[in-house]
């Protein structure tokens, strides 16, 4: 059974960190090509400026498998207007978080990214939010309308961690995954990892 912890990156133990950035190496660096800043770079693991110690985390966990997805959380902060000169400016409204390094492995649970993204916004409401902000790919918008999430497109360039790529509006209230998800609870490090020595699985998966 997957369970999906919530934790900050500073109340991780060092070996979750250690783990979920070697996840991320696999899906986001081997996987998607995405380089690592010089200063940052660590033997197949994978971080970025934006891993500070007051950033909300979730973490799919599953027994066998150990990680098998991601979600970061965290202000989003408009850009500045000089950076989106010539560009016909898609307003947000109210208070909002990005989501990003949303990953979740489809061979371990078809539900897993739309539970990942139900805490997400489950976070986002109870911090007084009002929607996520978190990068598009076609596959993850016909996912969307497939479990009937309400979401729109926004002007690309105005995520900070994935500048790259377009971005999407998901508002709070999502009543096709409240009525699937509502009262799923999330868990704390110490109450799913054996011992907080965060046992690894995974890598022997061909991840």
């Amino acid at each position: 059974m997957i369970k999906i912890i919530q934790t900050q990156f500073k109340d991780m133990p060092s070996s979750l960190i250690a783990e979920l950035g070697s996840y991320r190496y696999s899906v986001f660096t081997r996987g998607e090509g995405w380089s690592i800043p010089q200063r940052l770079y660590t033997p197949g693991q994978e971080y970025d400026r934006f891993d500070r110690s007051d950033v909300h985390w979730l973490i799919a966990w599953h027994p066998e498998h150990g990680i098998c997805g991601c979600a970061r959380l965290m202000a989003w902060r408009e850009p500045p207007a000089q950076a989106l000169q010539g560009v016909s400016h898609t307003l947000v409204a109210g208070k909002t978080l990005e989501l990003s390094r949303f990953s979740a492995q489809l061979s371990v649970s078809q539900e897993l990214p739309m539970q990942l993204l139900w805490h997400a916004l489950q976070i986002a409401e109870i911090d007084g939010n009002t929607a996520l902000i978190t990068a598009a790919t076609p596959m993850l918008e016909q996912m969307f309308d497939a479990h009937q999430v309400v979401w729109s497109p926004l002007t690309p360039g105005l995520l900070q961690s994935e500048e790259t790529l377009f971005a999407v509006q998901i508002p709070v209230m999502q009543s096709a995954l409240a009525s699937r998800y509502r009262g799923a609870r999330r868990f704390t490090p110490a109450e799913v990892l054996p011992s907080l020595g965060v046992m690894t699985h995974w890598r022997t998966h061909g991840r």
